[in-house]
């Protein structure tokens, strides 16, 4: 009987809300199990087929679905998510849009 063969992992350097990060990932794990798995509790899964917009993060100022991203594609790449949005005591672009648009954050219900 063959013994399942453990995946090897792939070393990943990025930045995650304006912080910079070494990791070990599987070459096979999303950006969004990657960064929940950070504890960055913002990054929701919805419905794991990039349809509805939970798990949207930025990646070099573009929005993406993480839940189609992997992680090793984060390698050299910053990251932002809710989290990182938050400046002080001012609201950022994105909050604010949300304000004006009356948007929620995942958008899952809108």
């Amino acid at each position: 009987m063959m013994q399942p063969q453990s995946c090897p992992t792939v070393a990943i350097q990025c930045e995650i809300n304006g912080k910079p990060y070494s990791y070990a990932v599987s070459p096979t794990m999303s950006l969004l199990h990657f960064l929940r798995g950070q504890g960055l509790i913002s990054v929701k899964e919805g419905c794991s087929v990039g349809e509805c917009g939970a798990c949207t993060v930025r990646v070099n100022g573009t929005a993406i679905d993480s839940c189609l991203y992997l992680a090793v594609w984060a390698d050299g790449k910053s990251i932002r998510t809710v989290e990182g949005e938050r400046q002080g005591n001012e609201l950022s672009d994105v909050q604010q849009a949300f304000i004006d648009e009356g948007a929620v954050q995942c958008g899952f219900c809108t």
